[in-house]
């Protein structure tokens, strides 16, 4: 595992030693190990190489060594960074993106991450006033967590390192309430009360006198005008130029392909500007309806990549309790097994990967895109006594307790987004939980809200904003940088270049509304196959319902009388009753067990295990 760890302030020795050897001591044997240590102050850093493989070992230094960097991520931008900084008599003693970060900090200050196209975590040591200056990239590429600790501020890659420096270990009921309801924690929550997220788009300047918070960047509505031929080329432009960005490495690059429109697209993109044979890496499941490799397949045959295929079944959940201990925090989302699998696979011939992700959040590719705002304005037509009508009997509807559900949200663009969001929750966490809360005493609510108020009048929009602000982060990026940085793989996102993502998030709803996804298939129309094109959404479909009737150890073993009873918030007879149901094949809470099966091994891995 890579990433960086550091503290501000003062802190138990002992624990401050056991925080930067765990950061030491995983992940692979290359790059640096380093640590720096001055007054008060110690960054800590472990590196995947990838760029200046001999030259980039951190921290970096500024020329009198008062400035030092710690980072993890690319700066895809460097190069121009670089000359306007030469050009101000900076002087560059590496080929590594990472020095940029230290003298760009000394011209520009707080205002550096709005500098930067790329994905990044870092840290900036100033000797001259003892601050540390952290940010996070603008949609949460990388991770970045911190917490205090005695008289200092402690922050790291990953939950691990924090724990190792004495954070405590009290788990947050509204965080889990929330964690059961998306399946994963949004936000700056975490499920331990004393450490938060940094989130996308935010920078932290921290002194004597305390913690600055800044958000540096944030999704902002500005309408795209202009015909859908023009918006289409822009799309396009965007997106090419954003794959050669991406492409910018000194290891071999390449590219998950699940066969779909999306990564079609990268791997259409990518194989014309790449010098040499593009390898390209899916992964499949034996069961046929969740299976895409056959579609991954025909792609790469059109494009001529050397591709590589994986298949997944229930057996591989050998690797459970690895997937676990590799990413710190729990996720819900069962697409990370095969993700960190085909990681692995892929790590085998590449060092690089670019990956697919945001594109469904942009270009409206999810059926809840098209189908919410059609039943919103079919919902304005409705007295309010009939969505108050369906929200008293969806509790006492059986298998339609879910579309009832759904009829009742439809009341305001907030309640169907909230509604939204937790579509994975096939069972109210209130049935199995013991934390009286709910989505008001939460905050899930007011995260719905804080997100839509950063959008326009616009159903589409606000579930977007939503989508970008929370699912994105916490879920599917978090989910590929785990899987991949586990691997020692780099994963790669070209759709979610900022400047594409500002574009997009503007492009009418009415022209991402004409079709599936229909302006990014006018935008790449020549590059993917029309049989591509005209492919709805197929989803990376883990079978776990199917998993969850048959035997396993890694299931079997963790649901258990003994392990399900140690953990905090949950009610192991209603726990347990859901499993029995499942199994009979009286009800599907293959969503629900997945998320306490998960929950139930995150705590023992991190709270229990110290």
């Amino acid at each position: 595992m890579c990433g960086i760890a550091g503290v501000y302030g003062w802190v138990d020795e002992n624990r401050l030693d056991e925080m930067l050897a765990c950061i030491r001591h995983r992940g692979p044997d290359e790059g640096g190990r380093h640590v720096d240590e001055r007054a008060g102050v110690m960054l800590g850093m472990r590196r995947l190489s990838i760029v200046d493989l001999a030259g980039g070992s951190q921290p970096i230094y500024n020329e009198d060594d008062t400035v030092a960097v710690v980072f993890n991520g690319e700066i895809y931008n460097r190069d121009s960074l670089r000359a306007e900084l030469e050009s101000s008599g900076h002087t560059f003693t590496t080929d590594s993106d990472t020095e940029v970060l230290v003298h760009g900090w000394e011209e520009w200050g707080q205002s550096l991450p709005e500098r930067l196209n790329g994905m990044f975590a870092f840290a900036v040591y100033d000797e001259a006033d003892e601050s540390v200056f952290l940010a996070r990239d603008r949609v949460g590429i990388k991770p970045l967590y911190v917490a205090t600790v005695d008289d200092g501020l402690a922050f790291a890659s990953e939950l691990r390192q924090l724990l190792r420096a004495g954070v405590s270990r009290d788990v947050d009921p509204r965080a889990v309430h929330n964690f059961f309801s998306v399946r994963y924690t949004p936000g700056s929550e975490t499920l331990l009360s004393a450490v938060e997220k940094v989130e996308p788009g935010t920078s932290l300047l921290v002194t004597d006198d305390g913690v600055e918070r800044r958000r540096y960047w944030e999704l902002s509505p500005s309408p795209v005008t202009g015909t859908r031929d023009a918006i289409a080329d822009r799309i396009r432009d965007l997106l090419d130029t954003s794959v050669q960005r991406r492409l910018m490495a000194d290891v071999p690059v390449g590219a998950f392909l699940s066969g779909g429109l999306d990564s079609s697209a990268i791997v259409g993109l990518a194989n014309e500007h790449y010098d040499g044979d593009l390898q390209t890496f899916s992964v499949g499941f034996q069961q046929a309806e969740a299976d895409e490799s056959e579609e991954a397949r025909f792609v790469a045959d059109h494009f001529g990549t050397d591709h590589h295929e994986l298949t997944v079944d229930i057996d591989d959940m050998d690797v459970f309790s690895d997937l676990v201990a590799h990413y710190g925090e729990p996720l819900a989302d069962a697409a990370a097994l095969p993700t960190m699998l085909v990681s692995a696979y892929a790590a085998d011939e590449v060092k690089c990967v670019l990956t697919g992700e945001g594109a469904d959040e942009l270009f409206a590719g999810y059926h809840r895109h098209r189908l919410l705002p059609k039943h919103r304005q079919y919902a304005r037509y409705l007295p309010r006594f009939a969505f108050d009508a369906a929200d008293a009997v969806s509790e006492y509807t059986g298998p339609l307790r879910r579309p009832v559900r759904y009829a009742a949200s439809l009341e305001s663009d907030r309640r169907a987004i909230l509604e939204s969001a937790r579509r994975y929750d096939d069972e109210r966490p209130e049935t199995y939980l013991e934390t009286d809360h709910d989505t008001e005493s939460s905050g899930l609510t007011e995260k719905v809200e804080t997100a839509t108020a950063r959008a326009n009048d616009d159903t589409l929009q606000r579930l977007t904003a939503y989508d970008i602000s929370y699912w994105l982060p916490d879920d599917l990026l978090y989910k590929v940088d785990r899987a991949s940085m586990a691997a020692s793989l780099e994963a790669r996102v070209p759709f979610l270049d900022h400047e594409l993502v500002e574009y997009a998030y503007n492009v009418p709803s009415d022209y991402k509304l004409a079709g599936y996804k229909r302006a990014l298939t006018d935008a790449v129309d020549d590059v993917v196959p029309a049989r591509i094109l005209e492919r709805d959404k197929h989803g990376f479909n883990v079978p776990v319902s199917e998993w969850f009737r048959r035997d396993h150890d890694a299931i079997a073993g963790w649901l258990t009388e003994a392990y399900v009873g140690a953990t905090p918030y949950l009610d192991t007879d209603a726990v347990f009753a859901l499993r029995r149901a499942h199994r009979r094949g009286n009800a599907d809470h293959g969503m629900t067990l997945w998320k306490v099966l998960t929950y139930v091994a995150w705590y023992d891995e991190f709270v229990r295990a110290d």
